[in-house]
């Protein structure tokens, strides 16, 4: 009787499924997510929005499109990164963000574009290594690659540095 009833409740279509073309099998896909993170206060720290999340079977990195991640720093400073594809690694919380990446900082009005940057959710501090243009109120820089600490405030342009006062 058991045997019956669970061939009657389960699935039709297969658990995990075969991407058309390269047999690889896809554990995991996730069509318009959200995943927040809260502070021990209970309010929401972090908040990462997805287009879409794939991952394949044994694999420990996910794939993401359309992404945007939101989190506060010091004095409520509030940061929003948005890059069109990337790479979250779950084991140690990195998000690897590529395809135009956009950070913005709304409390000084600062923007941040680069093609690439690696985000440690756990430490808020990025790392880029293309060239990367800031603008500010009333300067635009420029620069070879960079390092940012979203809670500390402070991004640091590297490498052929320059820049222009409006």
């Amino acid at each position: 009787m058991s045997v019956s009833f669970w061939r009657t409740l389960s699935p039709s279509t297969p658990v995990f499924e075969i991407k058309d073309g390269d047999r690889s099998v896809v554990e995991s896909y996730v069509t318009g997510g959200t995943r927040t993170q809260f502070s021990h206060t209970g309010a929401a720290s972090e908040i990462m929005q997805i287009g879409s999340a794939e991952r394949q079977l044994g694999s420990q990195v996910t794939a993401l499109k359309s992404i945007r991640y939101q989190t506060q720093g010091d004095d409520d400073l509030r940061w929003n990164i948005k890059a069109e594809a990337g790479v979250l690694y779950e084991r140690t919380n990195e998000l690897a963000l590529q395809d135009g990446v956009t950070v913005y900082e709304a409390t000084n009005q600062a923007t941040l574009n680069t093609e690439t940057m690696l985000l440690n959710m756990d430490q808020k501090r990025a790392e880029g290594h293309d060239t990367v243009l800031l603008t500010g109120r009333g300067s635009k820089t420029t620069g070879a690659g960079f390092e940012l600490d979203l809670v500390a405030n402070t991004a640091t342009v590297k490498g052929n540095v320059k820049t222009q006062y409006e």
